[in-house]
């Protein structure tokens, strides 16, 4: 078994005569999300999880390097590419469409459009170089010259006609055969591992510490149990090692899934509750958490945020942006792009803005003070621990000796924080 990075140095060592470009950077711990199998070419070299560390066959990777130089590529018999008119990750000619698609918008979105007619044009007609707007190739190499499509890179083989995209045979017959190889780890990847039941992959697979599992609701709700919130109040760094989170469901996921993580709050050092891997990087990158049903609840599973009502900094953009009016830009009468704001050392809250109307526009920054900021965020805890109380789903009784939640009359929380205390969506005898 070696590992990941060996295995790329590997593949590229391998591949030094292959006429196709090689991507080793193909090859990571992400590419195994979606089954236990990465593709190489149009072979598959299978993935082994080992204390929490994924390894490789190296027989594979180097089979796989050697069927992929022996393939038949000849660079001068091309055909058309056949790309349809608009992308998306169904197929590998979609994903090279939607990434041409990218590249123009970047242009426009940097340059402007200085195309005739509508303004901005809409990016569709080709140019010389068969690109959108006035994207050159040099321009689109920047953004799609490392883009890969089963270790291997589509770019420096792509030519345009004049009137189509084109690649050479042998690689676009490689690219077909990984799609379907593809498409069968994923229905092979979506069956649960007890009861065969075939799902899809993104739902019933989740991260554990011996690799990704595949288990159906039911499946899972038998070899995990609920969490009861008898930890909450607790330190995290105080937890024995024999307190595992594997044990229980994740407590923010949708449909039930095993934990892997005990998720707790960086600023308090108190335990929230276990969540599985997928939904402990979406805490942890902060964007957009607070969509999610069930988000508030959780985040105040953690009593130092609650007696401070505030919730951790990353976080806090976000309550922002759906409170605050910003300033308008001219006499533009729509209203900025907002982007996600970062939190200045002060405690202030800074936005980066734009206006997709005025491409050409210079972005400009807008500062929300650290003190309208604490203002924001209290009003938004508040409301969320009186929806919680009013709408009698307050989190089960922590166990002797521990804080409890604070008891507020009832009354009706305010819209905007609706979705975010809806209960969890699995509702056991205890």
């Amino acid at each position: 078994m070696i590992s990941i990075d060996y295995a790329r140095r590997l593949l590229l060592e391998c591949t030094a005569q292959c006429p196709v470009p090689i991507a080793p950077d193909w090859l990571s711990r992400y590419t195994f999300q979606a089954g236990d199998y990465v593709i190489v070419g149009d072979t598959t070299v299978r993935g082994y999880k080992y204390n929490n560390r994924w390894r490789l066959d190296e027989r594979e990777v180097r089979a796989a390097a050697a069927h992929l130089v022996s393939l038949p590529v000849g660079l001068d018999d091309t055909v058309d590419a056949e790309l349809p008119m608009d992308g998306d990750h169904s197929s590998w000619r979609s994903r090279i469409r939607s990434w041409l698609d990218d590249a123009a918008y970047r242009h426009q979105s940097r340059h402007g459009c200085t195309c005739t007619g509508r303004q901005p044009c809409d990016r569709v007609r080709p140019n010389g170089d068969g690109l959108g707007c006035a994207t050159s190739r040099a321009e689109a190499e920047q953004f799609l010259g490392r883009r890969a499509l089963a270790a291997t890179l589509p770019w420096p083989l792509l030519a345009w006609s004049g009137t189509a995209w084109t690649l050479p045979r042998g690689y676009a017959a490689l690219l077909d055969r990984a799609d379907a190889l593809a498409a069968r780890c994923v229905t092979t990847s979506g069956a649960c591992s007890r009861c065969r039941t075939v799902g899809q992959a993104g739902q019933l697979r989740t991260a554990s510490t011996a690799g990704y599992v595949t288990l159906c609701p039911a499946c899972a709700t038998d070899v995990a149990r609920p969490y009861r919130d008898h930890l909450r109040g607790r330190r995290y760094t105080s937890l024995p090692v024999y307190a595992r989170a594997e044990g229980f469901l994740c407590r923010l996921c949708p449909v039930p899934r095993p934990a892997l993580y005990w998720d707790h709050c960086h600023e308090h050092g108190l335990v929230r509750g276990p969540v599985c891997a997928s939904c402990n990087a979406y805490e942890g990158g902060g964007a957009r958490f607070l969509d999610r049903p069930g988000a508030m609840r959780h985040l105040l599973q953690c009593e130092g945020c609650l007696q401070d009502r505030t919730v951790p900094p990353r976080h806090q953009p976000d309550i922002v942006l759906r409170t605050f009016v910003f300033a308008p830009h001219g006499a533009c009468p729509r209203p900025p792009d907002r982007a996600f704001g970062t939190v200045e050392a002060d405690g202030s809250v800074r936005f980066r803005l734009s206006c997709w109307q005025h491409p050409a526009q210079q972005a400009w920054d807008q500062i929300v003070p650290a003190s309208q900021v604490r203002e924001l965020v209290q009003a938004f805890v508040d409301a969320a621990v009186t929806g919680l109380d009013g709408d009698g789903d307050r989190p089960t009784e922590p166990a002797t000796g521990m804080a409890a939640w604070p008891v507020r009359r009832p009354r009706a929380a305010p819209s905007v924080v609706s979705s975010l205390l809806l209960p969890s969506p699995r509702r056991t005898s205890p």
